[in-house]
């Protein structure tokens, strides 16, 4: 089989975010120097905020650093990723992305991944459709996916992505995360303005929340891998499990 009809889904379980990005370093050199297919790594976290280098504007802590420590938060102030500041922990999916993409459609990368979350999210019954907004740090537009409660737009995934550029080629490393089992971790949230934006604009929401009911997260990552290599036209899924 081609590798570029191929992914390859690595899941390491419950891993800290440093352990992910040795990991990701690891296979976005493997994919530049093509011993491998476009690989998608999923993981969960332990309580973690990171802060991207798109935009120092968007990266705001609002507790001292000593202060996470109470909450048990690990905090990485410098990541390789764009975006703002965000916050990963237990019963979210988070999927990072190591993909071999060419110049400089980076906008489209970016909407087949809003499309992954759709479409996976319509499999559980959630609505969720993309909605642009002023971001009011930047005076910017911003554009995410959103699921509408009761007229208010909540936040049921984020996405936020590093590349690496050689020739026409950009390798792409990070991801997105999805907010499936972690309600209860839903208030780290307003340690942060997520993205730039105060977090009274833009709410977080898990599926569990949505639908009234904890959900297997086993299940849900299937379907994420069936409608990821579904938009991505991959041919052949090799999925290593943990």
């Amino acid at each position: 089989m081609n590798l570029e009809n191929r992914l390859d889904v690595i899941d390491l379980g419950n891993i800290s975010y440093e352990e992910s990005w040795e990991r990701q370093k690891k296979e976005l050199q493997r994919r530049i120097d093509g011993e491998t297919s476009d690989t998608l790594i999923l993981v969960e976290h332990p309580p973690t905020i990171t802060f991207g280098i798109s935009n120092n504007g968007w990266n705001k802590l609002k507790v001292d650093k000593a202060e996470l420590s109470k909450y048990n938060i690990d905090f990485h102030e410098k990541t390789e990723r764009g975006g703002g500041a965000a916050f990963l922990g237990p019963g979210q999916i988070v999927g990072y992305t190591i993909m071999k993409w060419r110049r400089p459609s980076i906008r489209e990368l970016m909407i087949s991944f809003e499309e992954v979350m759709i479409r996976t999210a319509k499999d559980f019954n959630i609505l969720i459709t993309r909605v642009d907004t002023m971001n009011p740090k930047t005076d910017k537009p911003y554009r995410a996916t959103w699921y509408n409660q009761d007229g208010k737009y909540k936040v049921l995934c984020t996405k936020g992505i590093g590349t690496e550029t050689r020739g026409e080629w950009i390798y792409t490393h990070h991801g997105f995360a999805l907010n499936v089992n972690n309600s209860h971790n839903i208030p780290y949230t307003e340690l942060i303005d997520p993205c730039g934006f105060p977090v009274s604009k833009t709410p977080p929401i898990s599926m569990q929340t949505i639908l009234g009911r904890e959900l297997v997260l086993q299940e849900v990552k299937d379907k994420l891998v069936y409608r990821f290599a579904e938009v991505f036209n991959k041919k052949e899924v090799d999925y290593h499990g943990i």
